[in-house]
């Protein structure tokens, strides 16, 4: 007998409706503090509002966006240890990685990281936010999926939409984007170079700026509001 494999069940509207919206949220189409609702989304995908509404829910269930009573729905706003966490998981996590990648990278494994600071920089020429943001987390996740740890790959694939939507709001600083591409290509260089010492500086550097840029952009009701650890 062939191998049979499992039956895809078609996606309803409100699973259809659920990927576009979340690929806008983290992909860094959505702006923050504008509020959407659930008609102006029906309109560009050419649904119902049902399914819709259903879709901004579960996204609003998920902790991405937050009802506006009446009106529709909004990117939610992240308390000052939230980001703080999210950082330190990734500093954790990606300075642990690069760490070990350093002296066994062939060029083929420099060929992804290296399109993206191309990417990087003419997408920051153009204006082009969303591509930017993009290329930025395909450098950072280029390095754990190299890494070949599962579990670690498991973690950041669970954290990687906020990279995009925190990233948004940290290239809000202006110049802050020329900067990121300056950090991406030192890190490069130095793993380029064999610095294993360097290597990791420049990851937690890079890192450690994005969160004060992100940290220095937070509505002062969100420093304030901090959750209990």
């Amino acid at each position: 007998m062939r191998e049979i494999g499992p039956i895809e069940r078609p996606k309803t509207l409100m699973e259809l409706a659920y990927g576009e919206i979340k690929n806008l949220l983290t992909t860094g189409q959505l702006e923050f503090d504008t509020i959407y609702s659930a008609n102006y989304f029906a309109d560009i995908l050419k649904v119902s509002r049902t399914p819709v509404r259903e879709a901004l829910l579960q996204l609003t269930a998920e902790g991405f966006l937050v009802s506006v009573q009446g009106r529709g729905f909004k990117i939610r706003e992240f308390f000052e240890k939230e980001v703080r966490d999210f950082f330190e998981t990734r500093k954790m996590i990606e300075a642990y990685v690069i760490e070990h990648l350093v002296g066994i990278l062939t060029e083929e494994d420099f060929q992804p990281l290296e399109e993206c600071c191309r990417q990087m920089k003419e997408n920051s020429l153009s204006g082009t936010t969303p591509l930017f943001l993009e290329a930025d987390k395909g450098f950072h996740m280029s390095l754990v999926h190299r890494y070949k740890n599962l579990f670690l790959k498991s973690i950041m694939e669970d954290i990687r939409n906020l990279i995009s939507i925190f990233g948004q709001k940290a290239l809000s600083r202006a110049g802050r984007t020329q900067e990121v591409i300056d950090e991406h290509e030192q890190i490069l260089q130095a793993l380029r170079r064999k610095d294993k010492n360097e290597a990791v500086d420049a990851m937690i550097y890079h890192l450690n700026t994005t969160e004060k840029s992100l940290l220095e952009n937070l509505k002062p009701n969100d420093k304030m509001n901090q959750r209990e650890p």
